[in-house]
This record gives C-alpha cells, structure tokens and sequence, in this order.
C-alpha cells in the first residue's frame, strides 16, 4: 500500500467515525426524552412521598421507565430502517446503550422489587451504571465532555452513599441535572449548529 492510499484510507475512517458522531448527536434526542421522562419520575417521587403515598412510587418509576423503553425501542426501529448501514461505531454504542439501559432496568426496579438491597441504594447504583455509560461513550465517541460526566457520576456515586437516606433524592436529582441534562442539551445543540451549517 502506497502512502497516497493510506492517507485516503485514513481520511475515509476519519469522515466515518464523524458521520457516526453526528448521526449519534442527533439521537442526542433521545437522551433528552430521557431526561425529560426521568425528571417527571422524580416529581412525580416527591409528590407521592409528600402526600405519604409510599406504595405507589414502585409504581411511579416502573410507569415511567416501561413507556420509556417501549418509546425507546419504537425509535430505535424507525431510526434502524431510515439507516442504510450502521457502523461498527454505532453498533458497539447500541450495545452499550442496550447493556446500560438494562443494567438501570435491574439496579432500579428488578433488585430492590426482589428484596436484595433497600431502596435507598438505589440512587447510588444508578450513578455507578450512569457513570459507566457517559465515560464508554466518551471514549467510543471521542467527546471528553462525556468522559468528564461520567467521572462525576462516579464521584456523586461516592457523595449519595454518604448522604443521609432522607436527603439522598434531593443530591440525586441535582446530580441528575449537572450530569445528565446538561451535557444531553450542549452535544444535541452543538452537533445541531454544526448540521445547520
């Protein structure tokens, strides 16, 4: 192989794992539904801790994640047939969103549902998988915003497990708009500015 065509193949790889980046940025909308879906479970938490209806957040978080996966699997066909082929990109970063997705399905509802841990422990082991989301995609993505949040969901991971039960919803929810919402929202409208253009 000469030097002019590795240097088409590189470029070629290059413009293919931009293409991918782009095409996953604009499915930046999912995790804004997500972000949206999940905040609604929170109030809808608090609302029923306040009014001392303990039975029904079980309820609460099982409604709002089955219509969540139930909307996220609607999406993920339509998108799969508008896509005429999926990178090896795409295809390890569905994976991991499939591996996660189903890790936050057993750590918040299946485990605790079956009596293994208290459900206090859930907010931290969430972080722990949130955390293990945002730094693999950061780093299949080449995005260091995303490593960085995965970091700090690592870190809040570490600050809920100290936090009293009582206050750990209120951390939990102020982690969840610093490292979830936010770095959702920069990525979807950064890539949107660039697909404009």
């Amino acid at each position: 192989m000469d030097e002019q065509n590795a240097r088409e193949e590189l470029d070629l790889i290059k413009r293919m794992v931009e293409k991918t980046k782009q095409a996953t940025a604009e499915s930046g909308a999912i995790f804004i539904f997500w972000g949206v879906l999940l905040t609604a479970a929170l109030i809808g938490h608090v609302v029923l801790s306040q009014a001392r209806l303990h039975r029904w957040i079980w309820l609460n978080w099982a409604g709002f994640t089955i219509f969540g996966w139930i909307c996220t699997v609607i999406y993920g066909i339509r998108r799969g047939r508008r896509e005429s082929l999926a990178t090896y990109i795409q295809i390890a970063a569905r994976h991991l969103y499939f591996s996660c997705g189903s890790g936050f399905l057993l750590v918040g509802l299946v485990l605790p549902w079956l009596g293994v841990y208290d459900y206090n422990a859930i907010p931290v082991l969430i972080s722990v998988v949130t955390g293990i989301l945002f730094f693999v995609m950061g780093g299949i993505f080449e995005w260091p915003l995303l490593r960085w949040a995965g970091v700090l969901w690592w870190a809040g991971a570490v600050a809920l497990a100290k936090v009293p039960p009582r206050d750990r919803l209120l951390v939990y929810a102020a982690l969840f708009a610093v490292g979830y919402l936010v770095p959702s929202v920069i990525l979807y409208v950064r890539f949107r500015r660039q697909n404009s253009r």
